[in-house]
This record gives C-alpha cells, sequence and structure tokens, in this order.
C-alpha cells in the first residue's frame, strides 16, 4: 500500500512539474523608437535562431519567452537601421527599445554595370540556395478585421501551426489551428454586418502570396515585359548590405498591376522584404474581386462594388544561413453601394500573419482530420478580450486605438 501511494504521489508531482513547466515563461513589453523617438512599426525582435516576436503599428511589442542561458541576447533588426543586441539580464518590462539608422544611400550610383532587371533575374534564380527546399513547421500567430467605414464587421485571431512544404515544390501549405477567437462586441457595440461578409479563408491566402513560394503569383511570368525596375539605393538589414530596388507597370499595361520596394541582400540575391501596392497606372482596370472574401452575387441583390486599393507585405529572418518568412500582411479597400438596403461607404478588409518560430523538424503530425479547410471562418466568439488567452504564445500587440475600445468590454 505504501509503495502504492508513493508511485501515486510520484505520478502526481511528475505531472505537476511538467505543467508548471509548461507555464513558466518570462514576458517584457515596450516600445521601439528611431532616433527622433518616432515608433517604429513592425520591428524584428527575437532570440537568435529561436523564438520572437515583432512591433505592431504603433512600435509597441510583448515578448513570452522560456527560462534562457546567460548567453542569450535579444536580438532587435529593422530594415535601414542598425541590428541591436540586448542581453537578457538587461531585459525588463516598459522598455523603450532606440534604434540607430544605418548608412542608406538613396542616390547609389551603380559603377559595375548590373541592372536591377537582373537583380531580380538572380534572386528569382538563387530561391533554392537562399530559402529552405524541405517541409518545415512555422508557428504564428494571426488577425483579421473587416470594416465599413470605422464600424467592424468582424474582429478574429488565431494562434496557427503552419506546415510550409518547402520553396521549391508546388505543395500547398498546410495549417492547423491551435486556438481561435471571434469577437462579438467591438467597444461597446455589437459586431454588425449588414452586408452578411465573411472572411473566408485568408491564412492560405496570406501565404500563397508569398513572393518567393509564388514569384508569378505577384509579378506574373511575363514580369520583365510587363514591369520597369529601377535601383533605387542600398541600405543595411540585418548586418547586411541590400539594394533597394523599386518596382511599377510599364505604361500603356492594360492590367491592374503593382507599384513597390523589395529589399535583395547585395552578397547573397536574397529578397528579404517586399511592399506593394496597386499601381495608380491600371488602378483603373482593378477588378473587385477578393479571393478570400466570401460574399453574395451582388448584382442581384442590388449591390455594386469598386476596388480601391490592395497592399501587401512580407518579411524575412535568416535562420541558420536560410532565410525564412516572418511577417505577411495584406490589406485591401473597396467603394460598396447597396441599393436595396440604403447603405454605402468603404469597405476595409486586413488581415496579418506574424511567424514567432520556424521548426526544421515539424513538432505536429499534420493529419487531414486535423487540417483547416481552405475556405475557413473563425467561430469560436467570445464577448471578452483578454491578452492572456493565448498562453505562452507570443502574439502582435494590439494597437493603441484597438487597445482602447477592447478595453471597455474587458471584465473588472
Amino acid at each position: 500500500m505504501k509503495k502504492t501511494i508513493l508511485f501515486l504521489i510520484s505520478i502526481i508531482t511528475l505531472l505537476t512539474g511538467s505543467i508548471v513547466s509548461a507555464q513558466t515563461y518570462h514576458v517584457i513589453d515596450g516600445v521601439v523608437i528611431d532616433e527622433k523617438g518616432e515608433t517604429l512599426p513592425y520591428v524584428s525582435l527575437r532570440i537568435t535562431g529561436r523564438a520572437g516576436t515583432m512591433t505592431n503599428a504603433d512600435g509597441g511589442f510583448v515578448f513570452k519567452y522560456k527560462q534562457t542561458v546567460d548567453k542569450d541576447s535579444l536580438l532587435v533588426s529593422y530594415i535601414g537601421y542598425k541590428n541591436l543586441s540586448i542581453p537578457f539580464s538587461a531585459l525588463h518590462t516598459s522598455m523603450k527599445i532606440r534604434l540607430e539608422p544605418a548608412a542608406v544611400n538613396l542616390k547609389e550610383v551603380v559603377i559595375t554595370g548590373i541592372s536591377a532587371e537582373s537583380i531580380i533575374r538572380q534572386a528569382i534564380k538563387d530561391i533554392p540556395k537562399n530559402y529552405d527546399t524541405s517541409p518545415f513547421e512555422m508557428k504564428g500567430f494571426y488577425r483579421e478585421s473587416g470594416k465599413v467605414d470605422t464600424n467592424y464587421l468582424s474582429f478574429a485571431e488565431a494562434s496557427l501551426h503552419i506546415l510550409n512544404p518547402g520553396y521549391t515544390t508546388d505543395k500547398r501549405d498546410l495549417i492547423v489551428i491551435n486556438k481561435e477567437r471571434n469577437l462579438k462586441k467591438i467597444g461597446e457595440k455589437e459586431v454588425n454586418n449588414p452586408l452578411h461578409l465573411s472572411v473566408d479563408g485568408a491564412p492560405y491566402t496570406i501565404l500563397l502570396s508569398d513572393i518567393i513560394k509564388n514569384p508569378a503569383h505577384t509579378l506574373g511570368k511575363d514580369y520583365a515585359e510587363k514591369y520597369k525596375f529601377e535601383i533605387a539605393g542600398s541600405t543595411e538589414i540585418y548586418g547586411e548590405d541590400a539594394w533597394l530596388i523599386q518596382f511599377d507597370q510599364r505604361d500603356g499595361v492594360k492590367q491592374a498591376l503593382y507599384k513597390g520596394t523589395m529589399v535583395i541582400i547585395k552578397s547573397s540575391f536574397a529578397i528579404v522584404s517586399i511592399d506593394f501596392a496597386l499601381s495608380p497606372k491600371g488602378i483603373e482596370y482593378a477588378k473587385a474581386d477578393i479571393s478570400f472574401l466570401a460574399r453574395p452575387v451582388f448584382s442581384l441583390l442590388g449591390y455594386s462594388i469598386k476596388k480601391l486599393n490592395e497592399e501587401f507585405s512580407e518579411r524575412y529572418i535568416k535562420i541558420d544561413g536560410k532565410w525564412y518568412p516572418y511577417f505577411y500582411k495584406i490589406v485591401t479597400a473597396h467603394h460598396f453601394k447597396a441599393r436595396y438596403q440604403h447603405l454605402e461607404g468603404n469597405l476595409y478588409i486586413n488581415a496579418e500573419m506574424f511567424i514567432s518560430k520556424v521548426n526544421k523538424i515539424p513538432e505536429l503530425k499534420y493529419d487531414s482530420r486535423l487540417i483547416m479547410p481552405r475556405n475557413y471562418v473563425f467561430k469560436n466568439y467570445v464577448t471578452e478580450y483578454k491578452d492572456d488567452y493565448w498562453g505562452d504564445y507570443n502574439f502582435i500587440k494590439p494597437t493603441n486605438s484597438l487597445r482602447e475600445i477592447t478595453e471597455k468590454i474587458s471584465p473588472e
């Protein structure tokens, strides 16, 4: 009997220890600013080669990390600024992290004879060299919102596991939902969706827009004929020199194409950042059709809708010699008119995904029964907004404006 009791105590001790261990993590927060004291959005903060977080649009961040060793440090990186390494012994709450600008030459004179077009061609050719071609897993946080003018139609978040099959295969990414929530109230108002719209499978749409995995999806196979590229200058990112490549659709091209900027590492031709939006040259040809917007047959119901803009951003981080995505963002804007419902306004859809950790050996088994469907709509409706909902998952801190309205519905 005594042995049995001791055995049970041992099991309870082991289980309790594992639970405590699983829940033990440190939390820091703060803001990242530039040399003038202005906040910096979407800055990467990462334990070298491991977990990380990023700042929101207001420059604010929250970072959760487990017990570390003395040699660990937090690496803070942002395009055009010098890397900053902070020892873990110096981390605390309410931090104000200041980044110093790196030398940026926006009037670089190219004397090597290299052209922007040749840089793009080499970057695409070197994708197998610069990016992981084997399957890897990404642990991420996802947030989406839909608004008509200033009124929310939806607001959903999820922590995700993503299996990327590698950058030289046509296989699609797979997503498993760890946890999700969809707010029924934003501030003091109920979420109201008179248009009966839903954001449909947006995480997959974001991943499909990965320019490294699907360069033709953004630029098109005949990009050289439709786009004009130019070297706009040079900058520094992650301690490496890089080209700033600007692009826009050529005059006379009767399509809705894009205008934007790429950052490409000079030594390896790795694309590490891209931002683009619909070009003013082709906006008149833009179709009111968003692949991740589930909507009724507008014409039959008296709806008219016109696309105003579409924006996309993506960032990569270097881990053990390969570049991996750590941030995606899509923003779309449409003007709509619902004749029978006497409604008119601008419809905004915003979806962003932050990758907090990359596992070269996947932790999960991506069983078909667990995979998120391609047309999935987040359905776990809640009325309370709590940051601790995510446990030890790193998430993008809500912006100040969102924080102000969500705190009104949080319990005292």
